[in-house]
């Protein structure tokens, strides 16, 4: 393979990050109302008569159901798939110039999603009433809409327990047992149907009983995890950052002071996310509560939105900002993972404050723009930006901003600018 030549447009990690953010941000808006439009437009000429049989709210959700559900398999789910368990393989398969190469695994990741998307739902739809394709996609009747938006909200859900099972496969246990021991693509291939079984079990086990309705014998045959669906939201938050910090720019910290192989660093990991996850949002609710950032809002949902924002902030900086400071600029270890993470929570936490008062007013928040297209909302418009920031580092190496022009080429050019 061929040697590269990085070239940058701003020569500093932070004034590349910022435009990398403004980039980003730009993105979002442009991204979310798209996908919205092209969502709506998919599935009201699928399920038009179904959206004729019922209320106008009704549909609305129903529509929203879907663009979510399709933008978290086909872009999160997708994205976690390809490039934490798979490790990016295939990405330069037919070119290694941007932003072709990015382009080309953008389309792959679409397809795979879209593919996973159609295959669970299709092998428990065969059963199951609400996850039936043809409920899902093409309702008939008014009882067939009211089955297909409970399928889409738990079949979107499926992505909350791929962040908390399959992101902590390699973020905490670094692919074991498979990684070193077998070739890629196949310690992918292990790792991802290893952690598929555990995310299977997780979203059969919290997210099920959290927002399914389901009876036998006139008694409700569920307890919800944590009391309420905001409350588990708000674990599920600050469980997943926890176990971000060692991976991104915390140097296998905290994990690293009480374990230093696999798989002990694992499950040292997980520990400290678990109990994290329980303890951060009762630690934020007698502080967020009385200051009332969002009036009429659970505590917990805002518990969880001002999690997220801190997430955002933690990933942002990750792959927008090269994990700034770098060991050069601090070399001691402990002050620059400190540092890190007091920018995380410093920037995250302003942020959740602005994103709490101008999400309702943001085309990837809850403004439709007029066009009536469903918004993203307070939880997922985040994500959209997240996705954007991940999506312009893994997938297209931060092009334009930064550019990898292979040595060979790069010589070609010197001798003609000499010539």
């Amino acid at each position: 393979m061929s040697n590269f030549v990085v070239k940058r447009q701003f020569q500093g990690l932070l004034s590349t990050g910022i435009a990398a953010t403004v980039i980003c941000v730009c993105a979002a808006l442009i991204f979310w109302p798209l996908w919205g439009l092209l969502s709506k437009s998919i599935i009201t000429g699928l399920a038009g008569s179904g959206i004729q049989a019922v209320e106008p709210k009704v549909a609305a959700k129903y529509i929203a159901n879907f663009a979510e559900g399709t933008f978290f398999f086909m872009v999160i789910n997708s994205w976690v798939w390809q490039i934490l368990l798979f490790g990016g393989y295939g990405k330069n398969h037919l070119t290694n110039r941007q932003p072709y190469m990015g382009i080309w695994y953008t389309v792959i990741s679409l397809i795979s999603g879209g593919l996973f998307l159609f295959l669970i739902t299709g092998f428990i739809g065969i059963w199951w009433k609400p996850f039936n394709l043809f409920v899902m996609l093409m309702p008939k009747t008014a009882e067939e809409v009211h089955l297909a938006i409970e399928g889409w909200e738990l079949i979107t859900f499926y992505t909350l327990a791929v962040l908390m099972i399959q992101i902590p496969a390699a973020a905490l246990f670094h692919k074991w047992p498979f990684a070193g021991n077998i070739k890629a693509p196949w310690d992918g291939f292990g790792v991802m149907m290893t952690s598929t079984a555990l995310a299977f079990i997780v979203w059969v086990a919290t997210v099920m009983p959290s927002l399914a309705k389901l009876q036998l014998g006139g008694h409700d045959i569920f307890t919800q995890p944590f009391g309420s669906w905001a409350a588990y939201l708000a674990f599920a938050q600050a469980f997943i950052w926890w176990f971000l910090i060692p991976a991104e720019g915390g140097e296998h910290y905290p994990m690293k002071l009480f374990a230093k192989k696999q798989p002990y660093m694992g499950f040292v990991g997980l520990l400290i996310a678990l109990i994290g996850g329980y303890v951060t949002p009762m630690i934020l609710r007698p502080i967020v509560g009385p200051l009332n950032l969002l009036p009429g809002a659970p505590v917990d949902i805002v518990i969880t939105s001002l999690e997220v924002s801190v997430i955002l902030s933690t990933l942002l900086w990750h792959h927008l900002y090269d994990d700034y400071p770098t060991a050069q600029t601090v070399p001691n270890q402990a002050s620059r993972v400190l540092i890190r993470i007091a920018i995380w929570v410093i920037v995250g936490a302003v942020w959740g404050v602005i994103w709490l008062k101008t999400f309702k007013m943001l085309p990837f928040g809850a403004n439709d723009l007029g066009l009536g297209y469903p918004a993203a909302g307070i939880l997922a418009g985040q994500f959209v930006i997240i996705m954007m920031a991940a999506i312009l580092n893994t997938y297209f190496d931060k092009w334009p901003l930064v550019r990898k022009i292979p040595e060979v080429e790069e010589e070609s050019v010197n001798k003609k600018i000499q010539a």
